[in-house]
């Protein structure tokens, strides 16, 4: 059996990691219910916002998150103590920002930009736990190798508690604004997606509170890694760049975008097999889920449109996703050009051996019906023609 998990890990190329409570199936002994990192007082306050409407099929879901928080709290409230001031102090200075709609390649991208060692980032375990990953650091990646598969259900992309992730699960798990709550809740996803992606009609006291977390999220990933420059990747943020400008008027962008049709299927999957089987604690049928998908690509890629035409030219790259996963060195060259990230030739070799790890990594084709390729095409019409997709 060691020897089976052996060859699994090498096949994975995944270092770092405590591997002996992995299943070689790829199925962690028991599931990662993201919820259970947030503070107790987050999670109240979400609970009374959505009048406790859990379906009663996860209501024992439910009650484990809330003793998990609940259980965490003193720990919570003592790193707050003993290093708030010190985190409070960093200059968050020029942070890089992954952005895109999701299943577009951002994160074989952000797993790539990461092999710059000068970069920093949240980890899959620091986003799952943001109130507490330096106080019980080691508790926290004991507990993530055992609840972590070695690979993403949705994509096979490789998976451990010390690859980069997405940042807007620690904002989810520290505050109540935020999107990904409607995750939990997909009743109400269109009200925390509007609301908290766009900032729209809310009241400017939210956003400021907004504004302080995500600051401090940053802050506090900087602090931790010696004051490194923050690499960030969140998809929200692409329906943010007026609110990142303000804060960080230094900022870089990168954004990745792909083919709707792919995007749209892959979309759903994520959702099916990884959002409402890890986060959710309602259902909707996938009528639902479809019509939720189209709208918010929809509303996202306009405000993207409508805004990225206030970012400096410097400061934003557009990647084309079938051109980066062929040749994905020379696009991570054309990103430190445009960006002037210096020193490429310096990490080149890092990107290089990084990149082989995937070269026989093949991303999932999926079928679709003439009625749903028309569907889409008509709603998303805009996007195809803007980035130059066929029909």
């Amino acid at each position: 059996m060691e020897k089976k998990i052996t060859k699994i890990i090498k096949k994975n190329n995944i270092d770092n990691t405590n591997y002996e409570n992995f299943n070689v199936d790829n199925k962690p002994k028991i599931k990662l219910i993201c919820s259970a990192g947030s503070t107790f007082t987050n999670w109240i306050n979400i609970l009374f916002k959505i009048k406790f409407k859990i379906e009663f099929k996860f209501i024992p879901r439910a009650i484990l998150t809330t003793f998990a928080t609940f259980f965490l709290m003193p720990f919570v409230i003592l790193e707050k103590i003993i290093y708030d001031k010190k985190i409070k102090k960093i200059h968050v200075k020029s942070p890089i920002f992954i952005i895109g709609h999701m299943r577009s390649g951002t994160t074989f991208l952000h797993y790539l930009l990461s092999q710059d060692k000068r970069f920093c980032y949240l980890t899959t375990a620091e986003t799952i736990f943001p109130s507490i990953f330096i106080l019980l650091n080691k508790l926290i990646n004991k507990f993530m190798n055992f609840v972590l598969p070695l690979k993403r259900p949705m994509d096979n992309m490789k998976l451990n508690n010390n690859l980069p992730q997405e940042d807007e699960f620690a904002i989810a798990n520290i505050c109540p604004y935020s999107p990904n709550i409607g995750a939990y809740f997909p009743k109400n996803i269109d009200q925390y997606y509007y609301d908290y992606s766009f900032f729209n009609n809310v009241k400017s006291k939210i956003i400021d509170k907004w504004k302080k977390v995500y600051k401090y999220i940053l802050q506090k990933t900087i602090y931790y890694n010696n004051g490194k420059r923050m690499l960030s990747k969140n998809l929200i943020n692409a329906n943010r760049i007026l609110l990142l400008k303000e804060m960080f008027p230094d900022a870089k962008f990168i954004f990745i975008y792909r083919n709707p049709y792919s995007v749209y299927l892959s979309t759903k999957k994520l959702y099916k097999k990884f959002i409402f089987q890890n986060m959710s604690f309602q259902s909707i049928t996938d009528k639902e889920l479809e019509e939720k998908i189209l709208n918010f690509a929809k509303a996202g890629f306009k405000k993207y449109f409508q805004d990225r035409k206030k970012i400096k030219k410097e400061n934003l790259i557009e990647i084309r996703y079938e051109d980066f996963v062929k040749k994905p060195i020379y696009h991570i060259k054309r990103i430190y050009n445009k960006l002037k990230i210096t020193n490429f030739d310096k990490v080149k070799e890092q990107f290089v051996q990084f990149a082989k790890s995937y070269e026989n990594y093949k991303p999932e084709k999926y079928s679709i019906d003439n009625k749903l390729k028309n569907k889409i095409y008509n709603e998303l019409k805009f996007i195809f023609d803007e980035f130059g997709y066929e029909k």
